[in-house]
């Protein structure tokens, strides 16, 4: 539990003035919450992060503008969301 606070901890910061997009708060915090930081060392979470961004506005801009649109994460958005955390875990492994 105390490793996964501190993963959350990292996903947390945002550089000033620029936060993040909401819909990208709600990508992070998923694979924060979920369990798709746990393997990788603290370190690399803001790597993790943003690989996992970049997916997402790459390959998955749909789960982006679904959220925009939603302001929910509806099932189809999850799968999404899930694909894409599954892909960027791979190069990570």
């Amino acid at each position: 539990m105390l490793a996964r606070g501190e993963r959350l901890t990292e996903l947390l910061k945002q550089p000033q003035y620029k936060p993040f997009a909401v819909e990208e708060q709600v990508a992070v915090i998923y694979a924060g919450t979920r369990g798709y930081l746990d393997p990788f060392p603290t370190a690399r979470v803001g790597a993790f992060q943003d690989a996992l961004l970049s997916k997402l506005k790459s390959a998955y801009p749909q789960f982006l503008e679904g959220i925009r649109k939603e302001k929910a994460l509806t099932p189809d958005l999850e799968k999404l969301l899930k694909d894409a955390l599954v892909e960027v875990s791979k190069t990570f492994a």
